[in-house]
């Protein structure tokens, strides 16, 4: 059982690390003072964006690595695992795993969206942002699962990255999966949104 555990702990360091990365560059890059500086601080924020998309979809690709624990469970369970350790320490590992790294997605979005309501921006605006960033994130995960495609390859292989997306959308189970995850990711940012801002509410009283 602690061999699964253990070795878990080593791809799930390594996707958690990707996951802050985000979170990490929205802490600087919306910040307001810096965007109420000359125009000149304006090009390094701009390629901070860039670089805060490039590795965003990185946060919420943690949802599909459920697919991890199902093959544990059936391929493990009477063998390495037994009912109660998957109970107790599997799932459990997995939860706060995916937990901490969505999480890492809304607090980095939930940055960016607060500045563009703190400089006025328009609401149906905020509305659109809110809707397009789950889909082209979702298309990102899916390049990341089922291409194995990897944040440098934008630079690196991106001419392959491009026919690789514009090949899919005449797959069907590609059109699915971007419209399901679109949905997850939209209703889990609302969601937790509301609940980190109840928490930094209450810390504040």
């Amino acid at each position: 059982m602690l061999s699964v555990f253990f070795d878990n702990l080593k791809w799930m360091g390594w996707n958690l690390f990707l996951a802050v990365i985000p979170f990490l560059i929205s802490l600087v890059v919306f910040r307001r003072k810096f965007w109420e500086k000359p125009s000149m601080i304006r090009l390094p924020l701009a390629l901070g964006i860039a670089l805060f998309y490039f590795f965003l979809p990185n946060a919420p690709y943690v949802l599909t690595d459920i697919i991890h624990l199902v093959r544990q469970i059936k391929d493990y369970r009477y063998f390495k695992l037994t009912d109660n350790d998957i109970i107790v320490f599997l799932i459990p590992q997995f939860f706060l795993f995916i937990f901490i790294g969505f999480s890492m997605y809304v607090l980095a979005f939930q940055n960016m969206i607060r500045l563009l309501t703190e400089f006025r921006w328009n609401s149906i605006i905020i509305l659109i942002i809110k809707i397009l960033n789950p889909f082209f994130m979702s298309i990102g995960i899916f390049l990341g699962r089922f291409y194995r495609f990897n944040t440098w390859d934008i630079i690196s292989d991106y001419e392959n990255i491009i026919l690789s997306t514009i090949k899919e959308f005449s797959n069907f189970y590609f059109i699915m999966f971007v419209i399901i995850i679109s949905v997850v990711l939209f209703v889990g940012f609302e969601i937790l949104s509301l609940f980190y801002k109840s928490l930094f509410m209450r810390k504040k009283l």
